[in-house]
């Protein structure tokens, strides 16, 4: 589970030129970046302080040889931008809804989820709020409202899993429709409902609280199934609250992937038989976490760190081969976010609004998409691959998709 919502921009600087000089302002603007990513992280670790703390039980949300050192990409051509410089736009109206859009969250090219809000997604003790679910199921051309959210208390998290099938963390707990917004159910902490774990119900469960505090059994978290409790056969790791690190992932192909750190090593687990064996693979040092594509053919490690921002900084990069993982060429120093699409192509944001793909060990820059990166907005933006190989590239609550394959896609914004 990936709750990911989250334009730091400069017009007159263009990204492939961060590596040879630092313009004026740029001190200041990492300042700002680092900034609103406390701000975000500080968000985000109060879903994650819900996820694994809730009254009742917890859950944990759902890339050889000696190491050559730094490589240096090759440069490549840019893409050509469209005729008029500028991206279709789609507003998102949602009829009777009172507020502003605070989240939009797609789950493919065609099908997506909006949250409307009268207060601030923000703040934490919001009460008295008003809030409306609606869905799209053409791309963001029309909107339909699906419910009006009884709790109203705290922040609201979207988490969809497909296009019938959303939960909303609010409140006390969660809301849930299966069947595209007819009909809702709720649920407590306690029990999560199965659209919170991954495609085939696999989730890490921690214990109720930390017992005693000295016995490590008080802590330990074990992978279990919806439906069916613990899997005999737990990963051949040690599973903790603390670490908030360890990450389980689910592939378009049916293989489970399991991250845990140990200091400024990432080791990845894999399971080909629904975690009935796991197989370890070489600890890597430096890397930051896994990327898996969509169809769970290509799996990846990258050293793009979440916590701070260097523009100085190797974002390294790691490909799985066979049993093993290769180092790659780099990606830019600019870089921000990235994540994994089909084909052996890495989506890339920066932090300086620049956007494109990675593939082949070579970086090939979007014009159009940075260009519309640089305007709008002062949050930092983040990319994700959706299920069907959409790249979505968010930046506060509007949304930009690339529809297509590889790196030739077609572009709207959608806000």
């Amino acid at each position: 589970m990936r709750e990911t919502a989250v334009d730091e921009m400069f017009a007159e600087f263009e990204a492939d030129a961060l590596t040879s000089f630092r313009p004026p302002g740029v001190p200041a603007a990492q300042r700002r970046v680092r900034d609103r990513r406390r701000r975000r992280r500080r968000l985000l670790a109060g879903v994650g302080a819900l996820l694994l703390a809730g009254p009742g039980g917890a859950f944990v949300a759902a890339g050889r040889g000696a190491d050559p050192g730094p490589l240096i990409p090759t440069p490549a051509p840019s893409v050509s931008p469209t005729p008029t410089g500028q991206l279709p736009e789609r507003r998102v109206v949602l009829p009777g809804a009172p507020g502003e859009l605070t989240k939009l969250r797609f789950v493919d090219a065609r099908h997506g989820w909006v949250l409307f809000d009268t207060c601030d997604p923000g703040d934490p003790d919001a009460t008295g709020c008003r809030r409306t679910v609606g869905r799209t199921t053409d791309g963001g051309a029309t909107w339909q409202p699906t419910a009006r959210l009884a709790d109203t208390e705290g922040p609201a998290h979207l988490l969809p899993v497909d296009d019938r099938t959303l939960t909303v963390m609010v409140g006390g707990g969660y809301i849930v429709t299966t069947d595209g917004g007819a009909a809702w159910s709720h649920h407590p902490f306690s029990a999560p409902p199965p659209s919170t774990a991954t495609r085939s119900g696999f989730l890490v469960r921690c214990p109720d609280g930390y017992g005693s505090g000295n016995d490590a059994r008080d802590r330990k978290c074990r992978l279990a199934r919806v439906g069916s409790g613990p899997v005999q056969s737990q990963p051949p790791v040690t599973l903790t609250r603390e670490n908030t690190d360890q990450r389980l992932v689910e592939g378009g192909d049916g293989r489970l992937w399991l991250t845990v750190r140990d200091r400024d090593r990432l080791t990845v687990l894999v399971s080909t038989d629904e975690a009935a064996t796991w197989r370890k693979l070489p600890a890597v040092t430096g890397a930051g976490r896994l990327l898996v594509s969509p169809d769970g053919a290509d799996a990846w490690l990258v050293s793009v760190q979440e916590d701070g921002f260097d523009v100085k900084a190797t974002k390294q990069v790691w490909r799985l081969v066979g049993s093993r993982w290769e180092q790659r060429p780099g990606l830019p120093d600019s870089t921000s976010d990235v994540a994994a699409a089909n084909g052996g192509v890495l989506a890339v944001t920066g932090a300086y609004g620049s956007a494109g793909f990675w593939a082949g060990g070579r970086y090939v820059d979007v014009p159009e998409l940075s260009a519309a990166l640089r305007y709008g907005t002062d949050e930092s933006p983040s990319v994700e691959v959706l299920r069907d190989d959409t790249v979505v590239v968010s930046t506060g609550a509007a949304q930009i998709t690339g529809v297509g394959s590889g790196v030739a896609r077609t572009w709207t914004r959608i806000s």
